[in-house]
């Protein structure tokens, strides 16, 4: 399909119809074809807002990323690459792009494809994966330090005969102890209901 593609002609329906962005850029870095599914992914809001347009005069700063080293690496060196890319928009918003970089006789072809969605549902994951190692962690270390102690005393209390003192003493150290659980137990709460929102604002958006 590159080999026998018409650079100079703008209404391909087989590659408009592409789910997939397609986009021919020259070697002056302006756009010689884009489809229908790169104006979406562009943010812009026709092809003729790019075509012709070179991506430092569309994508003001974009020289100076990765991307745009790897680019033109495929320009210059003639080699393909596979890559997934964060792309900063002029608007400060963010998406994320799974692209094949082909160099191509007047340019590079990019076949880019939105995973965005994916990108956020794999960010979501990671962050409910930590929040659940935090609470283990809180549990491990927060409830049975307290537990141990409350554990300990009740053996004293069994196995030992104390003065009215001592007993007052080892109340105090329950206390603490329960005291110590309690505050865990409340910050473990406020977690889990943290949790919650945060999993409720991923399903909005």
């Amino acid at each position: 399909m590159i080999e026998n593609f018409n650079y100079g002609h703008q209404d391909n329906s087989t590659l408009d119809n592409l789910m997939e962005g397609f986009q021919l850029i020259g070697f002056d870095w302006r756009y010689i074809y884009v489809n229908q599914s790169i104006v979406k992914q562009s943010k812009y809001s026709s092809k003729e807002d790019l075509l012709g347009y070179t991506m430092m005069e569309k994508y003001p700063g974009i020289e100076n990323t990765e991307l745009f080293k790897i680019l033109r690496q495929c320009m210059s060196g003639l080699v393909a690459k596979n890559m997934e890319n964060e792309f900063t928009f002029p608007d400060r918003s963010q998406g994320w792009f799974e692209l094949r970089i082909q160099p191509v006789p007047k340019g590079i072809f990019i076949l880019s494809m939105d995973i965005s969605e994916r990108k956020k549902a794999e960010r979501a994951k990671e962050e409910h994966i930590r929040g659940l190692e935090e609470m283990i962690f809180m549990t491990s270390h927060k409830v049975r330090l307290p537990v141990a102690h409350i554990l300990g005393i009740a053996s004293l209390l069994d196995n030992s005969i104390l003065s009215a003192d001592e007993i007052n003493k080892v109340a105090g150290y329950m206390k603490q102890s329960a005291l110590s659980l309690d505050v865990f137990i409340k910050d473990l709460t406020l977690m889990i209901h943290d949790q919650k929102l945060k999993a409720g604002s991923r399903i909005a958006v």
